[in-house]
């Protein structure tokens, strides 16, 4: 494996090689290296000064640098994490690539970087947590409510900071935006105002989402789609009570069609008792089928389906056809229902012919098809029969019918509940067939993780089909990575025509709505609404929550406040995280200001399409708007310039982690090694390396056998860095960049090095530009291996440690060190900020220096060192090499010789004028180190005998390896000396000069 032989070979160079050590007295005349770095990850509180010295104290430097000094500025948004437990290793994944782009832009492009950390601290799952420490009487108090949550995400929220220290992130922690700060509620109620202002806020009874056990209303964003639950379906039939359709009984079947009855299929029995009406499609053609007691009304493709789930065989189909058309204004009963009210069939677009019957059970009350259907028939909606704990309503006015009246109190969404209607409707002969575990996808409430409902209540909404064309023209110019978040952020935009905003909780920036005492209705005067947010402005969100008999106080003059009340209803936390945006200026106003994006870069999990970046978006371009001679107009402008997303954390059976599935594993853990999995001290470092190797653009799986490649990986950078800094000992880099290379003897190699060098860093930079920082460590990875450890390292180790410490070779090779050694702090800054802190410290001697204060440009490879002819040559000289090898490894295995360093290589090339002859000539004078032996000859003729015959290009190459006819040099170890225990010429030189 590439990285075993890495891993022995950057060992060898890590101390003195014994083959170098020599007899007594000649060690001491080597070039050894010479560094205080060392192979270990530094941890406690060395790790803790590089986390400071490179992140918080970093970042105060950059941003107080003078704006002349940098090369504009780059913002990137930070999407608030919500405030509640510890960090996960999402967590980690999200807030590192954040940080990598920013030391990107750092470093390579000199941009000044504004980049504040946010906190998302509303909603049901902080509420829910303290309902738990507060008394009955706290609980119903919702000023208690609210400060038990305020310190609770304030705890939550300095828990999380010293968590997000531990990885490095390079911003100021002590200066966040929290959504419950006050001057942010404020921001978003500014924007609510704009709601009101452009006309785009109504409330409407109608059905939503709804949580049950959260009690509240819930947006699509909010649900998680269960693929695996399971329901009672059942088929039920509507006796027909008009005469329309008798008409297309056949005559052999008059007698049954007295008992002609609608069939309807349906998931969800609890439904029935809210049953107004019987949807079907005007364009569908329909039949019936038939049996000895009845007539049923089906769709004519459904037929067969229906007539094989019969409760007994006398079913047949018929060749009736009836149009659509011809069921639209026919009316049936429920008999179950014992209250005798006709209902009508209506025509609905939304009714197919792809399962169940082609007729669809229709509850206004409880679906958004069905209330679409009743407003457009002007049936009118009443309230849900589901009270607000998911139960059917108690009492007179509950609205349940007589025949269910008993199960009044019953949560509908209990299997228990459920068969408790069809037995009613059995009692009735209104089931044709049921299946008591229909499984099939149903969503659930993402923070209690059980199935919602569907209920009309008074919700505030959002009118998005006004504001859609603007939303959907501002896409039009955002970059997306992957390219595929356009088409899913787009298609959420399309797909929605409101945007449910109310809850029904305390814990929440308030609605600043006000209701008349006597009618319930609201006051949306916008100079209400303007002098109310004032007041908020002044008094602060929780005084809303006082309980007040008279609110004059939030009210102006001209309004009663005796007769008016506080509605309680809070936003929707999507609204409170979309209006984010608006702490990227100092003022909110300033938004609409701006010409560009108010950021580059939105980055987050592929789930944030329908979430933050979709809520972004609308808030943005609703806060836009302004009336001009009484019509509205948009600034077209989304809030990004970039959107990134990146995937969820997958264990090693590709299982998602969740705390449910016990497979949870922290940063703290993975930072620190575990005993329980076994893996490796990673340290910071080593965590956001393996945020960088993977692809976050998917799905990341996160086990410890990639830890443990991870660690190597880790482990094999220090060990270069601690090879290079020990023999750049005593180099001095002493002239203007421009003309180093001038100052130095620099061989093919070394220019071929310095080619690699530079293409190394184009390379990390264009990844780097496109976000795709795995490419960047397999770029900087191969380049360690193919380049540093299979050939320069072992090719320069003998002249580092036995030419003279000043000698022109070792100096270049010095030079080229150099060059590496910037190369790759700049390759690796943005994702290895403390290992660079730490190996710019050791090479300057100077603690506080810091590779990122660096002028922007020095630590890069010159374009002219880009010698793409030269790569060609060593990549064939390199196939000749290969090929020598190979040749070598037999003569060992036939115990030829014990030491490489034992051979002398001769090459004879019959044509002087060959591209091979002449580059060989050229490096003529270290050919024995490109081939690790003592010695290598290019012969003017080919030696009598057998000698290897070798092709490489079309040119021909004979080849003889022998045994050194010279004596080892107990310095070097080289054979290349003229007697026994005598120094060769070059060591005899250095030590005796």
């Amino acid at each position: 494996m590439p990285g075993q032989v890495y891993t022995k070979a950057v060992r060898r160079f890590s101390k003195a090689p014994r083959c170098l050590e020599g007899k007594p007295g000649y060690s001491k005349t080597l070039n050894l290296p010479k560094t205080a770095f060392g192979p270990k990850i530094p941890r406690d509180k060395v790790r803790d000064q590089l986390i400071k010295a490179t992140s918080e104290d970093l970042y105060k430097w950059q941003e107080s640098r003078d704006s002349n000094s940098t090369n504009g500025e780059f913002i990137l948004h930070d999407g608030p994490p919500y405030a509640n437990g510890d960090l996960h290793m999402g967590h980690a994944l999200n807030k590192i690539c954040k940080d990598i782009i920013n030391r990107f832009q750092l470093i390579y492009n000199g941009k000044k970087i504004k980049y504040q950390p946010g906190w998302d601290c509303h909603g049901l799952p902080i509420e829910m947590k303290v309902e738990n420490q507060l008394s009955n009487a706290q609980f119903k108090d919702p000023v208690e409510t609210r400060r038990a949550c305020k310190e609770w995400a304030q705890a939550q929220i300095e828990n999380q900071k010293s968590q997000f220290r531990q990885l490095a992130i390079m911003t100021d922690f002590d200066k966040p935006y929290i959504t419950m700060q006050h001057k942010y509620e404020i921001n978003q109620l500014r924007v609510f105002i704009k709601l009101a202002e452009l006309g785009l806020l109504s409330q409407q009874l109608k059905p939503v989402w709804w949580g049950c056990e959260t009690q509240t209303a819930l947006a699509e964003a909010e649900l998680e789609y269960n693929d695996n639950h399971k329901s009672v379906a059942i088929y039920v039939k509507f006796p027909i009570v008009s005469e329309g359709l008798k008409k297309y009984i056949p005559k052999k079947h008059q007698e049954q069609g007295k008992n002609l009855h609608f069939l309807i299929w349906t998931s969800t029995p609890w439904t029935i008792p809210a049953n107004k009406a019987i949807c079907a499609n005007k364009d569908v053609m329909y039949t019936l089928i038939t049996s000895d007691k009845e007539v049923l009304v089906v769709a004519e493709n459904l037929a067969d389906t229906v007539i094989e789930l019969a409760p007994d065989s006398n079913f047949q189909k018929t060749n009736v056809q009836i149009p659509g058309s011809e069921l639209v204004g026919e009316q049936y009963i429920n008999p179950a229902n014992e209250d005798n009210v006709k209902r009508p069939v209506l025509h609905g677009d939304h009714v197919v012919v792809t399962t169940g019957t082609g007729l669809v059970h229709t509850a206004p009350a409880h679906g958004r098809d069905d209330y679409l259907v009743a407003k457009h028939n002007n049936i009118s909606l009443e309230e849900s029969i589901v009270n607000n704990q998911g139960r059917y309503v108690e009492g007179k006015n509950s609205g349940l019918p007589p025949g269910f009246a008993k199960l009044a109190s019953h949560k509908v969404n209990e299997v228990k509940t459920n068969m408790q209607c069809v037995e009613i409707m059995k009692l009735h002969n209104m089931i044709y067939h049921m299946n008591k575990s229909f499984k099939h996808s149903y969503p659930y409430d993402w923070r209690s993780l059980t199935p919602v409902v569907q209920r009309a209540t008074p919700q505030w909404f959002v009118n998005v089909e006004k504001i859609k064309p603007e939303a959907l023209k501002a896409l039009e110019n955002v970059e997306f990575s992957p390219a595929g978040g356009y088409s899913r952020l787009k298609a959420f935009v399309e797909n929605r025509s409101e945007w449910c905003i109310s809850r029904q909780r305390c814990w929440g920036v308030p609605l600043p709505i006000v209701y008349n005492i006597q009618t319930n209705e609201p006051v949306l005067d916008l100079e209400v609404l303007e002098y109310t947010v004032g007041k908020i402005a002044e008094f602060g969100t929780d005084e809303w929550f006082v309980k007040e008999n008279d609110i004059g106080r939030w009210l102006p003059d001209k309004l009663d406040g005796t007769k008016y009340y506080k509605g309680q209803d809070t936003m929707d936390v999507w609204f409170d995280s979309g209006t984010s945006w608006s702490t990227l200026r100092n003022d909110i106003k300033e938004c609409n200001d701006v010409d560009a994006p108010l950021a580059d870069i939105y980055l987050e999990g592929s789930d944030q399409h329908r979430g933050w970046f979709q809520s972004s978006l609308l808030n943005k371009i609703i806060y836009s708007g302004v009336v001009r001679k009484g019509v509205d107009v948009f600034d077209a402008k989304a809030p990004f310039k970039t959107v990134i997303t990146h995937g969820f954390i997958t264990d090693g059976k590709g299982q998602k982690m969740s705390k449910s599935k016990g497979n949870i594993f922290s940063p703290k853990e993975a930072i620190e090694g575990c005993k329980k999995p076994l893996t490796p001290y990673l340290g910071t470092d080593g965590l956001r390396l393996w945020v960088a190797s993977s692809n976050y653009k998917q799905d990341v799986s996160f086990n410890p056998e990639i830890l443990n490649r991870v660690s190597d990986m880790g482990k094999k950078y220090r060990l270069t860095f601690k090879y290079i800094l020990g023999n750049l000992y005593g180099f001095k880099e002493e002239q203007e960049k421009e003309g180093l290379a001038s100052n130095y003897d620099l061989s093919l190699l070394d220019r071929y090095v310095l080619h690699t060098l530079y293409t190394l860093q184009q390379t990390c930079f264009d990844n780097y530009s496109e976000y795709n920082f795995s490419r960047v460590v397999s770029s900087i990875n191969a380049h360690v291996n193919s380049v540093l450890s299979a050939l320069y390292f072992d090719v320069s180790k003998d002249c580092l440690y036995t030419d003279a410490s000043d000698s022109p070779r070792r100096k270049a090779i010095q030079f080229v060190l150099n060059e590496t050694l910037k190369c790759y702090i700049l390759a690796l800054a943005p994702i290895q900020p403390l290992l660079v802190q730490e190996v710019w410290s050791q090479h300057t001697g100077q603690e506080d220096a810091s590779p990122f204060k660096q002028q922007q440009g020095y630590f890069k490879v010159l374009q002219k060192y880009e010698n793409h002819e030269l790569a060609e040559q060593f990549n064939t000289f390199f196939n000749l090499r290969d090929l020598v090898n190979k040749e070598i490894e037999m003569l060992k295995e036939n115990k030829f010789f014990k030491n490489k360093l034992e051979l002398e290589l001769q090459f004879y090339i019959d044509d002087k004028s060959s591209s091979m002859h002449g580059f060989l000539k050229q490096v003529e004078t270290y050919l024995e180190d490109l081939f690790l032996v003592s010695k290598v000859s290019l012969l003017n003729e080919p030696i009598d005998g057998d000698m290897v015959p070798i092709e490489i290009k079309g040119e021909k190459i004979l080849l003889n390896i022998t045994l050194s006819d010279q004596h080892k040099c107990p310095r070097c170890w080289k054979f290349i000396a003229d007697e026994e225990e005598t120094l060769c010429k070059k060591c005899d030189s250095v030590v005796n000069t």
